[in-house]
């Protein structure tokens, strides 16, 4: 269950997904996992956002907790480096696996 999503939208989306290889979808599929956002995860591979941007993103309500309680620094810190660390790694395999495919994409469309 979620909310309705625009059939407009749901088009936009498919065929946006649809231009990524098998490979790349598993870490789109990765990535939106650590991000627990598509919409993060498809700002950070499109470059509208830095890994840094988009885990703060990521991550408002445990820095509203920990503004708020305090922060437990071999825990938080931990998390937050290990997020870090999973999201650039996600990213550069999708722009790895999508690399070769755009090259060749261009190459076929000159």
């Amino acid at each position: 269950m979620g909310p309705s999503i625009p059939a407009k939208t749901r088009e936009v989306l498919v065929s946006h997904l649809a231009s990524y290889n098998t490979w790349a979808l598993q870490g789109i599929e990765f990535v939106a996992a650590q991000l627990k956002s598509l919409v993060l995860t498809l700002g950070l591979i499109d470059l509208h956002l830095t890994v840094e941007q988009a885990v703060l993103l990521s991550r408002l309500e445990e820095e509203y907790q920990i503004q708020k309680w305090g922060n437990i620094e071999w825990a938080h810190d931990y998390e937050l480096q290990e997020l870090r660390a999973r999201t650039a790694a996600g990213t550069l395999f999708i722009h790895l696996c999508s690399e070769s495919t755009t090259v060749k994409h261009k190459l076929l469309n000159e």
